[in-house]
């Protein structure tokens, strides 16, 4: 028997939700808007990790050609994209928060700029905040110099100084996991987001295997998004326990026992100083 072939789509988006979703819905119409002004074909996937709090709205609020992965149970950021991405079908993927408001612009400009630059493997634009303001939203691989400043010294050396006056694409260490775009290609090179990773440095980690395997991480601050999630306050990184523990596994998965146990060292004696501060 034969059957029909699968519809091109130039891009697949994977959006997870947890318990937001009027926030997905707003994702969903910016996303959907943008690529047909920008005429991109698209796939969306919305994973729903807190899908017995959330199925039945999403299924009513969401447009019917969206694709719905439902989780009972929270799968967390690397284990939820990488269901989206074993069912995506698009030439490229987009693993997008939904708190992140795409524009034509970007969309076009980020597929454009890794169809003509082979060596790069993943793309990311600036991101903003809804007043305009500048986000963080990349810098240097991690290290132990970085930790030691961050944590005891009140300074984040893996930082960019200057990426606020950047003009032009950087090749940089790492990108933020609110907008990554790669050609589905990449997985068969890289694979899968590491799945020990539950939430936070899951995407620091993937850009250092795309480093790994001789491809570029691309930041783009041509371009811009909007990000809504902004940069933490003191208080929500002093009870980031996720970012914290995984900055831990990040350094044992990748530098050995040792550096993970400097980084432990070094983490706690710095959440400890705050602490009594």
């Amino acid at each position: 028997m034969d059957y029909p072939e699968k519809e091109y789509k130039e891009l697949s988006v994977i959006i997870l939700n947890y318990k937001n979703t009027l926030l997905s819905a707003k994702c969903v119409d910016y996303l959907i808007e943008s690529a047909n002004k920008a005429d991109i074909s698209i796939e969306i996937i919305v994973v729903d990790n807190s899908a017995l709090e959330t199925a039945d709205e999403l299924k009513r609020i969401l447009p019917s050609e969206v694709i719905i992965i439902e989780n009972n149970i929270n799968q967390g950021f690397s284990r939820a994209n990488n269901q989206g991405i074993r069912v995506c079908t698009g030439e490229f993927i987009l693993l997008l928060n939904n708190d992140a408001f795409v524009n034509s612009e970007c969309l076009r400009a980020g597929i454009n700029y890794l169809k003509e630059n082979t060596g790069s493997g993943i793309w990311s634009p600036k991101l903003i905040g809804e007043d305009g303001s500048f986000q963080v939203s990349c810098a240097r691989l991690p290290s132990i110099k970085g930790l030691i400043g961050e944590y005891l010294l009140f300074r984040n050396f893996d930082w960019y100084d200057d990426v606020k006056e950047w003009s032009k694409p950087r090749n940089v260490g790492n990108v933020i996991g609110a907008f990554l775009l790669f050609k589905k290609s990449l997985i068969d090179r890289v694979g899968l987001l590491d799945e020990d990773f539950f939430f936070n440095v899951e995407d620091v980690d993937y850009c250092k295997r795309v480093h790994e395997v001789g491809l570029s991480v691309i930041y783009d601050p041509r371009f811009s998004v909007v990000h809504i999630g902004g940069a933490s306050s003191i208080d929500s990184w002093m009870n980031s326990s996720h970012l914290h523990n995984y900055r831990i596994v990040y350094f044992h998965k990748n530098h050995g026992k040792i550096s993970g146990w400097i980084a432990r060292v070094i983490i706690s004696l710095g959440l400890t100083i705050r602490r009594i501060k």
